[in-house]
């Protein structure tokens, strides 16, 4: 069984070695720079609550980013921006199947919402 599958948190020097590599490539294009996405308990709460309702097999984290007609959806400042899409999968004949009619999104990003971040 391979360490990505056991519930082993990652030791904090090593998720600071891996955000900075990231960061180091990600200043090729700061437009797009997004350090971290920050997510209120209340709507993680409701996605794990909605996972269970559904009899989700996980949640698969897919890196996005805004595109120009997207961000005129939200804000102008998002535009070109990096995300994420949370979205529920579900076991389908052994496979993990995404569920694309639950989507997530919606976080707050960072830059600019970086306050308390430590990584």
């Amino acid at each position: 069984m391979s360490l990505a599958s056991k519930n082993i948190p990652i030791k904090k020097e090593i998720a600071q070695q891996m955000v900075a590599a990231y960061a180091k490539e990600a200043a090729k294009n700061p437009k797009s720079y997004t350090k971290a996405i920050w997510f209120p308990i209340d709507q993680i709460l409701d996605i794990a609550e909605r996972l269970k309702e559904n009899k989700a097999d996980g949640l698969r984290i897919y890196l996005a980013q805004y595109t120009s007609d997207l961000a005129k959806t939200s804000t102008d400042e998002y535009e070109g921006r990096n995300t994420v899409l949370l979205v529920p999968t579900n076991n389908i004949n052994g496979e993990h199947v995404d569920d694309t009619d639950n989507i997530e999104n919606r976080g707050n990003l960072c830059p600019d919402m970086c306050e308390g971040t430590e990584l």
